[in-house]
């Protein structure tokens, strides 16, 4: 007669399922990793045992690496003095908090102990900051912050200095993709003067906590724009006058420049109202370029790959908004927020964010048809030109501040929102709600 095996029947003296599958720290670990980054960080109010594996830096370097794409969940305003921001959707809140998405300011975490401070860059969830209006006339920026806006931490770097030297840039470099570490580039003058036609480059490293001058000396063009750096593909990018690209690679320390195509030569530069020039989501470079008189057609270009050159991805027509929108786009008021893939649709399509005064339009680029969506009462812009993306991570920022801890007795809507945020199927959903019950902190619901 064959061997066989058999489950122990359960007796009223055998454990729980429920403290069976809490006592299992591989399950548990699993199913955190696949939470998303902000109700994650509350959920270390549910036990000492829930803070500990939390904060644990290598389950916050295993959640970094698993959740690199995180979608886009808030536009900021550049400083922190009158600070707004519009939530991504426009109907999410994206501080987590009951009040008035308004008054969430997660740039006042540095300038309670700063004063006012300005964003310079984001990338990836990260922020990189400095004071505000204190930027010295002989040398530039003096110090620099790295703002995690999801755990509400920040680290001051103070810039190391070799006189005469002008600070020029400053850049994240940050691929949750590929590590949880990131890098700061900051583009420095030898000569101690804007108008230097040599520059150096110094880098931080927040895996070694060290700065770091490269041996190499580089020429600068005066057409580049080096104070707003973009990065996408491994580099720092920074734009030109006529749509030329200058750019640093992060790993392999170089220095590499892209021509302008043709057609860009043809525009006249001093008719350019507005510029846009960021990555999109799936990966790409695109840049947007509006010429004055006509503020509601224009050409969304996006970068090769293997930087082959500017392409048009596509044609803009935004007329037809004109008779919906009594304001806004005919007169050219409206910024451009962010160039999104529509999920579940063809590759190629895409949405365009705009911000109208007390408004976001998400205009349909395949379909020619949008969607609005309501802000605020005042007819007013939350966010202007100079905006930043804000993504949900836990890199860099591990700890939850004590005085960000909430009661059990809120535990049964943060499992709601929860489960909300990750659509997960069934089997998981249990398996939360077991483990949760395990540790009693939520309601029989």
């Amino acid at each position: 007669m064959g061997q066989g095996f058999y489950l122990k029947p359960c007796t009223t003296t055998s454990k729980t399922l429920a403290e069976t599958v809490a006592s299992i720290e591989e399950l548990l670990t699993e199913i955190l990793l696949r939470v998303p980054a902000k109700p994650l960080l509350r959920f270390k109010c549910v036990s000492k045992r829930w803070l500990s594996l939390i904060s644990n830096p290598k389950f916050c370097h295993r959640h970094t690496l698993q959740n690199p794409n995180s979608s886009i969940s808030a536009v900021f305003r550049h400083s922190s003095k009158n600070f707004s921001f519009i939530s991504i959707p426009p109907d999410h809140d994206p501080s987590g908090h009951d009040h008035i998405s308004a008054r969430w300011n997660p740039l006042s975490v540095i300038a309670n102990q700063y004063g006012d401070i300005d964003i310079i860059h984001s990338c990836n969830g990260l922020f990189l900051c400095c004071p505000h209006g204190k930027k010295n006339k002989k040398t530039g920026i003096s110090a620099c912050f790295v703002l995690n806006p999801t755990t509400n931490q920040f680290l001051t770097l103070a810039i190391p200095r070799a006189e005469p030297s002008y600070i020029m840039g400053c850049s994240l470099a940050f691929d949750p993709s590929k590590s949880p570490h990131y890098k700061v580039i900051i583009i420095d003058s030898i000569y101690g003067v804007v108008e230097c036609q040599q520059y150096k480059i110094l880098i931080y490293s927040s895996e070694t906590r060290t700065w770091r001058l490269l041996d190499s000396i580089f020429n600068m063009n005066h057409r580049i724009d080096y104070i707003h750096g973009v990065y996408w593909n491994g580099a720092i990018h920074w734009i030109g006058l006529f749509c030329e690209i200058s750019y640093y690679h992060v790993d392999e320390e170089r220095v590499k420049f892209v021509k302008s195509t043709p057609h860009c030569y043809q525009k006249k530069w001093q008719d350019r109202e507005y510029s846009y020039f960021k990555e999109s989501s799936g990966g790409h470079l695109h840049l947007i370029d509006m010429y004055k008189p006509c503020l509601t057609k224009f050409e969304v270009l996006e970068m090769g790959r293997d930087y082959s050159g500017w392409f048009v991805k596509y044609n803009v027509d935004l007329d037809p908004l004109c008779t919906s929108f009594s304001t806004g786009f005919r007169y050219g008021v409206y910024f451009v927020l962010f160039l999104e893939r529509v999920e579940n649709e063809e590759e190629d399509s895409s949405s365009l964010f705009l911000h109208i005064p007390g408004q976001v339009v998400s205009w349909n680029l395949k379909s020619k048809t949008f969607k609005s969506f309501q802000l605020t009462n005042d007819q007013d812009f939350l966010v202007e030109e100079n905006n930043y993306l804000y993504k949900e991570t836990l890199a860099y920022g591990l700890l939850l501040k004590l005085d960000d801890a909430i009661g059990l007795d809120h535990f049964q809507t943060l499992f709601r929102e929860l489960m909300l945020q990750l659509k997960v199927k069934a089997g998981n959903y249990n398996a939360v709600r077991i483990l949760l019950h395990s540790l009693r902190a939520v309601p029989n619901m």
